[in-house]
């Protein structure tokens, strides 16, 4: 969850320091003096705003019952393309391995392996929510 709200913790603090520039709430960074580390700096706008998001997004996962099956097809989706295809293909690019040799093969094994897993997850998602939403009603206890 992490990786996936960082931009929109970005956006939003620098859209509301934007916007209000004269708010020392929003703008100002408070020394809290921590023992055995020194002066740690803290924007409680910042502070206020994650916890708020955090507390809105559990409460999201405890309504529905399938966000947990949500959230791996979200990570199936970002695994292969972020975590290895990006990386291997830059670092190909970048020691400019010649086609075909050992190690530039095994990249491209390894690679298409880890699609193929990101696939199988992401099936296994889509067949948990369509599970799930087959016997889905909101507000009510499970027996």
């Amino acid at each position: 969850m992490q990786v996936f709200c960082q931009p929109i913790f970005g956006f939003v603090e620098t859209w509301s320091s934007k916007r209000w520039p004269e708010s020392k709430f929003v703008t100002h960074e408070r020394a809290i003096n921590v023992p055995l580390y020194g002066a740690y700096y803290v924007n409680f706008f910042r502070l206020v705003w994650r916890t708020m998001y955090v507390i809105l997004t559990a409460v999201i996962a405890m309504i529905f019952p399938f966000f947990n099956d949500f959230l791996g097809l979200l990570g199936a989706a970002s695994f292969w393309p972020l975590t290895v295809y990006f990386p291997i293909e830059m670092y190909i690019a970048q020691s400019k391995l010649p086609k075909f040799s050992f190690t530039w093969t095994w990249l491209k094994i390894l690679s298409w392996t880890c699609l193929i897993i990101s696939l199988v997850a992401a099936a296994g998602s889509i067949q948990g929510l369509a599970h799930d939403l087959k016997t889905y009603k909101p507000f009510s206890t499970q027996q």
